[in-house]
């Protein structure tokens, strides 16, 4: 059977961070100072600074407390029957035999993509505001092909464009240890053919991609995206369109290990 690269990484992800930090019993959880960094492994992988465990919890914080009483609130709180492993993990990333060990406080948004795979659709409208509209795919990372079928002044066609996608820069800025939404602005310039009835043949293109995601981005690389494209025929620059995209993406990181 042809095992999938993506469970294959996220396999070898998870053997790669246990294997970086020391494994810890029950008793041994307890006795660990406040802001000892840990990696508590349920169904997912969390990594925080330990505060404080009693016989049945584990109390938890993004980023290091000058203090932990019991009676404030956490950012993280473990039923020590969903814990499957806590283990004593190291402040920076370590590398071992080619892989990276997944953490929290590591910036995912850095870099271009390793992977799309998207559907979308939309419509807008041309010099002579006409309405369009169209629906397609995008394939590729860094670089990416665009399939779509479309109807421009009641004209169905098919165009296939190839574009280099450039990130440019994410709202709000990256904060360490955070686990919030961002979106990711990407610019698009790239060429494309029309085919079929109707304007355009041969054109150049400008896009702004922008992309919901989070910052644990390598966790979930199902995000929603918007694109806006202006598109500029050969034979008329003038005479193009304006385009408005919805979809959802597969966007897989620079960094989450697919290279």
């Amino acid at each position: 059977m042809k095992k999938s690269p993506v469970a294959f990484f996220v396999l070898a992800s998870v053997i790669a961070s246990c294997a970086c930090a020391q494994k810890l019993d029950w008793q041994s959880v307890e006795a660990l100072k406040p802001n000892t960094r840990i990696l508590v492994l349920t169904e997912r992988q969390s990594y925080c600074f330990f505060q404080s465990a009693t016989d049945d919890k584990l109390f938890c914080d993004l980023l290091p407390q000058s203090s932990s009483p019991l009676e404030r609130r956490f950012d993280l709180v473990f039923s020590r029957a969903e814990i499957r492993e806590v283990h004593n993990a190291p402040s920076t990333q370590d590398v071992r035999v080619g892989l990276t060990a997944p953490s929290d406080d590591y910036d995912y948004s850095k870099g271009f993509f390793a992977l799309i795979l998207a559907a979308g659709g939309g419509g807008g409208w041309d010099y002579a505001h006409q309405p369009n509209a169209f629906a397609g795919v995008k394939i590729g990372g860094a670089l990416s092909l665009d399939l779509q079928y479309d109807r421009i002044q009641g004209r169905n066609g098919f165009s296939t464009e190839g574009s280099v996608v450039l990130p440019f820069f994410r709202v709000p800025r990256y904060q360490p240890f955070s686990q919030s939404k961002f979106v990711k602005i990407f610019a698009e310039p790239g060429v494309g053919y029309r085919a079929g009835r109707g304007p355009f043949g041969g054109y150049s293109s400008a896009k702004v991609l922008a992309v919901l995601l989070t910052d644990t981005w390598s966790d979930s690389w199902i995000a929603p995206y918007v694109e806006y494209q202006y598109r500029f025929p050969f034979e008329s620059p003038l005479h193009g369109d304006n385009r408005l995209t919805l979809g959802m993406m597969l966007a897989v990181c620079e960094h989450c290990g697919l290279n």
